[in-house]
């Protein structure tokens, strides 16, 4: 994943944590959004919204990914960056 988009990712994490009064630990690639991070389903919606805002694309559009298979944070970063890489 480029750098600009990583560091998208991860601002937009914190951004949406800081908003749903989320404290989050220090942000590692493993880290469960849900299990570790605290994300609820109406924060990892707002995640996904803000997400497709800043970057331009919904990777969840076709059905190759559903929502419910993203659990860390690397799986994230993941799918978005798979998406970016089929808009270019």
């Amino acid at each position: 994943m480029s750098n600009d988009s990583k560091e998208t990712v991860l601002r937009t994490l914190r951004t949406v944590a800081e908003q749903r009064g989320i404290a989050l630990p220090a942000l590692r690639e493993d880290a469960e959004i849900v299990d570790e991070l605290g994300f609820t389903s109406l924060a990892v919606a707002a995640l996904i919204a803000n997400l497709e805002e800043e970057l331009g694309v919904d990777p969840f559009q076709d059905e190759d990914v559903m929502i419910t298979d993203i659990r860390t944070v690397a799986d994230l970063c993941r799918v978005y960056e798979n998406a970016l890489a089929r808009v270019r």
